[in-house]
């Protein structure tokens, strides 16, 4: 009871999603596209570990200034895919947050935006993150259209995960739907775009996959997060 009330209030204080309610604060979280650290720079509080991925150098020189000295987070300075390779990550220098690998990433809502550089990054699989930091409690990927790719990597059933969708490119929320129900994910949720709690109780795949389109066609800008356990 006591542990459950301490849970409850360091989400309520750092605003946290209520996907962390159900997250064990003893495990290891995965931040994979942690960008500028925002999403993760209240977790220090819940999570004994954090695992900041990010192959971007200038969100690098951030997150190290930011987290650099804290023993609970671990900052890997290189991107996450379908197996271990280099790839071109392709950099918008005034909203970073939109840097993608995906090509077709940029024919969609930010189609306006300025992709101005591009750089070689190494890749690694969550397999391999998985094998030398141990399986996570939660897997987070924010990765701009690129989560398929990222999730392929992964082989077998872990924490809990969510990854981000978009309206535009809702064919590749459901590739990542079909590939996490192959690995042994049969319950999946999702929230609208920051909000901080679920639209839907858990549900299957089938179901996720209608209400979703069903949103699209009031919202068609939409987009948010899809959580699987």
């Amino acid at each position: 009871m006591l542990k459950s009330l301490k849970k409850y209030y360091l989400i309520k204080k750092y605003k946290l999603h209520r996907i962390f309610s159900l997250i064990d604060s003893n495990g290891v979280i995965f931040d994979i596209g942690a960008h500028n650290g925002d999403k993760s720079s209240n977790l220090e509080h819940f999570s004994s570990k954090i695992i900041l991925v990010e192959p971007q150098p200038d969100c690098l020189k951030i997150l190290n200034k930011r987290f650099g000295q804290n023993s609970k987070i671990l900052i890997l300075p290189y991107g996450i895919s379908a197996s271990a390779s280099k790839l071109d990550l392709q950099i918008n220098s005034s909203n970073p947050l939109i840097s993608t690998f995906s090509n077709h990433w940029k024919t969609g809502r930010f189609s306006n935006s300025n992709w101005d550089k591009k750089i070689t990054v190494e890749t690694k699989t969550l397999d391999q993150l998985i094998k030398s930091y141990g399986k996570p409690s939660y897997i987070k990927i924010d990765v701009e259209g690129f989560e398929f790719e990222v999730l392929k990597g992964l082989s077998e059933k872990v924490g809990y995960i969510s990854f981000e969708f978009t309206s535009e490119f809702f064919k590749n929320a459901t590739n990542c739907l079909n590939r996490l129900e192959n690995i042994g994910y049969n319950e999946f949720t999702f929230s609208e775009g920051e909000k901080k709690k679920f639209n839907i109780d858990w549900t299957s795949k089938q179901k996720i996959l209608k209400i979703i389109n069903n949103e699209i066609i009031k919202y068609p800008n939409l987009w948010g997060d899809i959580y699987a356990r």
